[in-house]
């Protein structure tokens, strides 16, 4: 017996669909499940949700297209992520294949028009001005740019890296928030969550539900942690401009701490143009060239080209692709590329040795033990958990997720 017999009918959850291009976007809100569909799939989706039977929207549909569809296959992947349920004709319910777990996200209380409020064309104006003024100050006075040497303190090493990490976290924290309020300032509800991009630590927030929205909606929400970032380092530039201006008396370990803040910021926009993974900037450029898959098609295209290289014959068919999309994954590809061999070279020629140069000097204190100076080996000991301990969770997450991908 079929498992979707022709009189049985199909009970549809409710689910939000755009357009995109040749296809339609659908999801459940509610488990943040979205899946591609062709309009002629749509169709039969609205034949069954208007109450027709298998049988008869296979029929309706073969009546236009004069082609039989694939109404199991639809089904199948319907089914398998919780947009419908199958009926039989005395409407008892079959079994499902799987049961997706609803979406638990974050900070649900704030309300769409408070989100609407900080996101309002007032306040981007006013961020706006507030960037614009800290190049002019920059093209001014060059020298309030912060350099590595703002990280490098000379007195209390422990306590001002335990202050700078503490504003980090939070700067972090505001930075994935901004992202939440601006996709809920578009009726979008977000997760956050700890992940990593390569071996590097990173918070994010789980934006899925922003293909449910309009395509031109899902720029202010990509560009929000980023926006902030910048008008942020803006702040503190203008600070340190009023400075060296004499308008402001800054006491030195405050002004140091406030550069290496800046400097943090601005480091923290450099990272967001590695398009050769994915941050904000990199899901902008994708959403802008309506191409749902960027990395993952840069990825197959650059591995092609190496098997083509070593005159491999088992390369992966992209003629699926559209010639527009893979005009733009031909040039994606040359900054994947570059964006790899630099990131690599920056983890075995820095990260490594610096670490390890790190460990040297740490290991070295702390086996002399704590009798022999008290501060030096408390001192090595925090150092050691901050330098340590989120590079440490980085490299661990980095080198499970290459484990599960092995696995799948």
């Amino acid at each position: 017996m079929t498992r979707y017999p022709a009189d049985a009918l199909v009970s549809i959850y409710p689910f939000t669909r755009q357009p995109e291009g040749d296809e339609f976007i659908i999801g459940r809100v509610d488990t943040n499940i979205f899946l591609a569909l062709p309009s002629d799939a749509i169709e039969l989706l609205d034949y069954l949700a208007a109450g027709k039977t298998i049988g008869q929207a296979q029929w309706l549909y073969e009546q236009k297209y004069n082609e039989v569809p694939d109404i199991e296959g639809l089904l199948e992947v319907l089914e398998e992520n919780d947009f419908v349920n199958i009926l039989c004709a005395k409407q008892t319910t079959f079994t499902t294949h799987t049961k997706q777990p609803k979406q638990i996200n974050h900070f649900t209380w704030i309300s769409q028009s408070f989100a609407k409020l900080l996101f309002s064309n007032k306040v981007l104006i006013c961020c706006g001005l507030i960037v614009f003024l800290a190049l002019v100050a920059v093209y001014l006075k060059p020298i309030i740019l912060p350099s590595y040497q703002a990280f490098v303190f000379s007195k209390n090493v422990t306590m001002m890296a335990l202050v700078l990490t503490g504003i980090n976290v939070i700067a972090v924290f505001m930075h994935e928030m901004a992202h939440l309020l601006a996709a809920k300032a578009v009726g979008v509800s977000c997760q956050l969550r700890l992940s990593n991009r390569l071996w590097i630590l990173v918070a994010e927030t789980d934006m899925t539900g922003i293909w449910g929205v309009p395509r031109n909606q899902r720029y202010l929400p990509f560009i929000a942690g980023p926006l902030l970032d910048i008008v942020s380092a803006s702040i503190l530039l203008l600070v340190l401009f009023a400075e060296q201006q004499k308008w402001l008396a800054i006491a030195p370990i405050i002004l140091q701490l406030m550069q290496a803040i800046a400097l943090s910021y601005l480091l923290a926009i450099l990272w967001q143009c590695y398009f050769f993974v994915r941050t904000d900037f990199y899901y902008v450029i994708a959403n802008f060239f309506r191409c749902r898959s960027l990395m993952k098609d840069t990825k197959v295209f650059v591995q092609n080209q190496i098997l083509r290289l070593f005159r491999f014959s088992h390369t992966t068919d992209q003629s699926s692709i559209p010639k527009g999309e893979m005009r733009v994954i031909r040039c994606y590809a040359l900054i994947y590329v570059l964006g790899h061999i630099a990131a690599f070279w920056s983890l075995f020629f820095i990260g490594i040795p610096t670490m390890w140069n790190y460990a040297s000097l740490l290991l070295g204190t702390l086996s002399a033990g704590y009798e022999s100076n008290p501060y030096a080996f408390t001192d090595a000991l925090i150092m050691g958990l901050l330098v340590f301990g989120i590079q440490g969770i980085g490299i661990f997450l980095w080198i499970n997720s290459l484990r599960h991908t092995k696995r799948r």
